[in-house]
């Protein structure tokens, strides 16, 4: 029973890998305003769904780190 269980894990994990999965890429960026302790930027992203629904998107939020900072 034990070795039926783990083919059936192995075979879920194996169809979850290989599911498209939305892509998003980097599409343009503005740079809106500089100060000490931040910089203000606008960016386009473009999302790329292999679905039929909608992508609900709400608030994203970026980090940007540069050199491990």
């Amino acid at each position: 029973m034990a070795s039926l269980m783990d083919k059936a894990k192995g075979f879920v994990a194996d169809k979850i890998a290989h599911m498209p999965k939305p892509e998003a890429s980097l599409d343009k960026v503005t740079f809106k305003g500089m100060t000490r302790e931040a910089i203000t930027v606008h960016s386009h992203v473009n999302v790329t769904n292999p679905y039929s629904h909608r992508i609900p998107i709400c608030d994203i939020a970026f980090n940007l780190k540069c050199g491990g900072k």
